[in-house]
Order: C-alpha cells, then sequence, then structure tokens
C-alpha cells in the first residue's frame, strides 16, 4: 500500500499543476490533431485489470501504457486521412452504433427513472413493512418447500411425462433433457427452498399441499405445464435477518402491485397485436 501511495503521488502531481494552470482537462499527449487528455487516460485505466492497474500507477507503468494509447491514437489518426470515412459501409454502420446507443440511454435512463421512483414510494411509507406484519406472515406460512419441475410446451406431452415419472423414471434425468425452464434444467428441475409467496399462484397452493416425495401436476400455468415433485417441507428460522427479510420483500412487492393496480385504471391497456391477445 506503500509503494502504491508513492507511486502515485507523481500522477497527482500532474493533476495538481494542471488545475494550477486552470486546465479543466490537461492534455498529456498529442498525436497530429488528437490529444490524450488526463480523463481519457483514467477512463482507459479503469477498463483493465486491477493488476495492470497498479502496474499502471508505476513510473514505468504510466509511460508504457500512454504508449499504448498513442498508439491506438495514431491509428486512429491514420485512418481518418483514409477513403473509408467517406464509404457507404462506415456510414451506414455508424448510424446505426447512433441508434443503437440512443436505444440504450433511453433504456437506462427509463431503468433510473423506475428506480427513483419506486425510492420514493419506500420514502412515502407507501411500501412501508412493519415488524407486527412480518411475524404475522410467518405466522401464518411458517413453512419452505423444496420442490423439481419439469415443464413442458403442451397437455398431451406433460400427461406423458408426468405418466414416467409417476411409473418411476428419473426425475432430475427427464428435467434436464424435457424441462423447457433454462434456470432450473440444468440442477434437475430444483428449486431454491420457497416460502408463500415465491412459488408461481398456479403452482404455490398444489406444493403446500402435497405429500413430500409426491409428483403432481400436470399444472398449467402462464409459462405452460409443469409437473412438479416435492422433495421436502420444512419449517422456517422465523427469527434470522434472512427469513423477515425474505418476507419483507415479499409483502413490499405485493404493497407495490396493489398500488400499481390502482394506477393501472388511469392508464388502461390495449394489446394490438392479434398474436398476442
Amino acid at each position: 500500500m506503500a509503494r502504491m501511495k508513492k507511486a502515485l503521488l507523481p500522477f497527482f502531481a500532474v493533476v495538481l499543476a494542471a488545475a494550477c494552470r486552470g486546465e479543466k482537462d490537461p492534455v498529456l499527449a498529442r498525436v497530429g490533431k488528437l490529444t490524450i487528455t488526463q480523463s481519457e487516460f483514467r477512463r482507459k485505466i479503469s477498463e483493465v485489470s486491477q493488476g495492470y492497474q497498479d502496474y499502471v500507477l508505476t513510473p514505468s507503468g504510466r509511460r508504457q501504457f500512454l504508449d499504448v494509447l498513442v498508439r491506438e491514437k495514431l491509428v486512429l489518426a491514420v485512418a481518418q486521412r483514409s477513403d473509408v470515412p467517406h464509404s457507404a459501409d462506415f456510414r451506414a454502420r455508424l448510424e446505426q452504433l447512433r441508434r443503437d446507443e440512443a436505444d440504450r440511454v433511453r433504456d437506462g435512463g427509463e431503468a433510473l427513472l423506475t428506480s427513483l421512483w419506486v425510492d420514493d414510494l419506500r420514502k412515502a411509507g407507501i411500501l412501508k413493512i412493519t415488524d407486527p406484519e412480518i411475524d404475522d406472515y410467518l405466522a401464518k406460512h411458517p413453512s419452505e418447500v423444496e420442490i423439481r419441475h419439469v415443464l413442458l410446451a403442451t397437455s398431451d406431452k406433460a400427461v406423458s411425462v408426468a405418466k414416467k415419472l409417476r411409473a418411476g423414471a428419473n426425475f432430475v434425468k427427464i428435467a434436464r433433457e424435457e424441462s423447457l425452464d433454462a434456470s432450473t434444467a440444468a440442477q434437475g428441475g430444483k428449486f431454491p427452498p420457497l416460502m408463500h409467496g415465491e412459488v408461481i399462484p398456479e403452482l404455490e397452493e398444489v406444493v403446500f399441499r402435497m405429500r413430500v416425495g409426491e409428483i403432481g401436476g400436470p399444472l398449467k400455468s402462464k409459462f405452460g405445464y409443469h409437473v412438479v415433485k416435492k422433495e421436502s417441507e420444512n419449517r422456517l428460522p422465523v427469527r434470522t435477518a434472512e427469513t423477515r427479510e425474505r418476507v419483507v420483500r415479499l409483502l413490499e412487492k405485493q404493497k407495490f402491485d396493489h398500488y400499481l393496480q390502482q394506477m393501472q385504471e388511469k392508464f388502461p391497456v390495449e394489446v394490438v397485436d392479434e398474436q398476442f391477445k
């Protein structure tokens, strides 16, 4: 750490000297009309591995890294003088990059807006979860289950698979080979332990009523047809922070869904494309 601090001193000395001269973004090097600025140098450093970053903080490392950036600028300068910038292919690809970037900015802006809006709901107390609410939920739903499932596209296929499994076929093997749920198929169809509210609604009441070892289904959901095996049911450790945090997430989602349902009355939904109706 001491060695790294020593290496940083010349680096910060450059920044301090530039600040004293009134330079907002000091130029470290020029290649023709192109420049390598302090901010670009630091941004490029942030893109390399941590080990190489430590090396770049040494005097020899900084110079070597600057040489790399100089070479990149030289390649760019020569390319700018070529016929490529005037080609139809370059202009078309550049326009596509601009469209892609605009999409990323739009999507990022929408994600930021909704995230900050949810934060405001929390600050306003709309999504507030109290200890009595958590205790009440755990009193009503004191257990969690471990299940496996095979997700199929059609009812006939699900009936056939359920028949094989009830006849003794290996559930893990069938799930890996047949299940359309990519998130669980590799684990033989197994979910992590699930409490009430964490199971999809079409399966929840069934799996909590099933006996351990029982195979249920087919059960239809919006995802397809499920054949389910219940592997265990255990009482939740109600006083642990992890359990209570899981309940907070569930109850917060319920309150958020209820609030959103109220808001939807002001924003009617219309599915226009026939294939989605």
